[in-house]
């Protein structure tokens, strides 16, 4: 497992909040980028990947990853400000299609919420 940036107490809370996504959507969201692999880091990235199916049946109108979709970014900025009053942390949430987070294949991802769910999907 990498060296997560996210010291104590805090990652309790970050997993009750990754368990709290995985309860509403039935995926398990992810810590990825800085906070992922050291203390190093502006923000807290958690993204929730969705199949490219359930992606396009909550946002029909979100067709391409660099253009402002309203709907999805009340619902990222309203999961965003969730994460920051239940963890205390700066988080930057983002819902992903599956084929735009097979672009950052390799880089480090790591479950949130598994621990208290004991499963999920990935």
């Amino acid at each position: 497992m990498p060296s997560i940036g996210v010291g104590m107490p805090a990652l309790v809370r970050l997993e009750a909040y990754g368990a709290r996504i995985y309860d509403a959507f039935g995926h398990l969201p992810y810590l990825v980028g800085s906070a992922a692999v050291s203390k190093v880091g502006r923000d807290v990235d958690v993204r929730l990947v969705l199949p490219d199916e359930e992606f396009v049946l909550l946002f029909p109108e979100h067709r391409r990853p660099d253009r402002l979709d309203l709907k999805w970014a009340l619902i990222c900025d309203a999961l965003a400000g969730l994460g920051q009053a239940t963890t205390g942390l700066p988080i930057d949430f983002q819902i992903q299609r599956q084929t735009q987070s097979d672009l950052y294949h390799g880089r480090t991802r790591v479950l949130l919420g598994l621990r208290i769910t004991g499963g999920g999907t990935t």
